[in-house]
């Protein structure tokens, strides 16, 4: 049987954990906090939802706000504040 000291333990070193994740996602914490609580949300993982958006954004079907016209973006402002309040008065 090969030696258990090769490889230690799974969740052995949490500080180890939190640079891996932010080298992996090059991310603050409180944007990956937020990518998580969106990802479950949608019933997917992190690295799913990261992997979905970059997917879209190469296919060139995910449109910057700065490339909308001024009225569109006006609308997906009000829509995402929107959508914003209900969550909070949901919360309460």
């Amino acid at each position: 049987m090969a030696d258990s000291t090769i490889l230690p333990e799974r969740g052995s070193s949490p500080e180890f954990n939190k640079k891996e994740r932010l080298f992996r996602t090059a991310l603050d914490q409180e944007d990956y906090l937020k990518l998580e609580i969106e990802a479950m949300e949608r019933g997917m993982r992190p690295y799913g939802m990261t992997k979905a958006v970059m997917t879209l954004y190469l296919r060139k079907q995910l449109v910057p706000m700065k490339e909308l016209s001024e009225e569109l973006r006006t609308q997906v402002l009000a829509y995402l504040k929107q959508k914003q309040t209900a969550k909070q008065a949901a919360r309460q």
